[in-house]
């Protein structure tokens, strides 16, 4: 079972979701266990209250167990996730331009580290949040409780959020093809300003974002439109030639795009919330 629910209204601007996760991987031999995370340009943390999962940085590498409670830094390469036993968790989606709201660190520091243990952010109370989590009846109940916990180590925003939240918003309405040069009018701010603010409050380049959801809109055209011309797609997200767009995909997923029809079923590929097979 998985369910997705809202954060409280303070947390609407730092907070996208709490997504709780309970599956008995015995009886529901059906799923696939092993997932193959793609980027996607924000930053997790995990609570795990059951049983604990594997994760590499490459699909033939020797597991590794996370801790009860982590952050995922923002990556820009793939991360493999293996489930085994009795998953019991919650992952707390942070907004891109909210995030340092919460967690009040230069989040460069984050970047692809994908199992950084939250005492080192938020010391002792996370092991407290931790047991009430685990003890709580409901997944609402458990909701309530990472609202108070984010609550109180909420600051306020500031102007790099606006900077932040508008460049978002140009690129994501267009797919990440959006010229960055524009933003540096719009914003009256240079692109080396606009690329500090982002480092230190989102974690990435603009250009890195911008890759991200190119890549992830290409990953959604591709497994539902099979007959998509690569060529035709390169151009579409705003790339010279294919040749880089397979670059780039490549780098993001692990795949090559024209591969990724043709590869077995064998592990679900895994981007904000949604899947597909490689």
């Amino acid at each position: 079972m998985v369910k997705q629910i809202d954060p409280c209204p303070l947390l609407n601007n730092c907070i996208d979701n709490y997504m709780f996760v309970d599956i008995d991987w015995s009886n529901n031999k059906h799923i696939d266990s092993i997932w193959r995370l793609i980027p996607f340009g924000q930053i997790s943390a995990l609570f795990l209250y059951g049983d604990l999962h594997g994760y590499s940085d490459h699909g033939d590498s020797p597991l590794i167990s996370t801790p009860r409670s982590f952050i995922v830094g923002q990556l820009t390469k793939p991360l493999w996730l293996s489930f085994s036993g009795h998953t019991r968790l919650v992952k707390i989606q942070f907004k891109p331009a909210g995030a340092q709201q919460l967690i009040h660190i230069n989040l460069s520091e984050l970047t692809n580290n994908p199992c950084i243990p939250l005492e080192n952010l938020w010391g002792y109370h996370t092991d407290f949040l931790l047991e009430q989590l685990h003890d709580a009846d409901s997944d609402n109940e458990r909701a309530e409780l990472l609202n108070k916990f984010f609550i109180k180590r909420l600051s306020p925003s500031n102007l790099q959020a606006t900077y932040i939240d508008y460049t978002l918003q140009q690129l994501y309405r267009n797919n990440g093809s959006y010229k960055l040069q524009h933003l540096e009018q719009k914003l009256g701010i240079s692109g080396r300003q606009l690329e500090r603010i982002f480092k230190s409050h989102v974690g990435l380049k603009p250009k890195d974002i911008s890759r991200s959801i190119r890549m992830n809109t290409a990953l959604t055209l591709l497994c539902n439109k099979p007959e998509t011309s690569l060529s035709n797609l390169a151009y579409e997200l705003g790339y010279y030639d294919p040749a880089h767009f397979s670059k780039d995909f490549s780098q993001l997923t692990g795949l090559l795009p024209s591969k990724l029809k043709n590869k077995p079923q064998k592990e679900l590929v895994v981007t904000h919330g949604k899947c597909f097979y490689s």
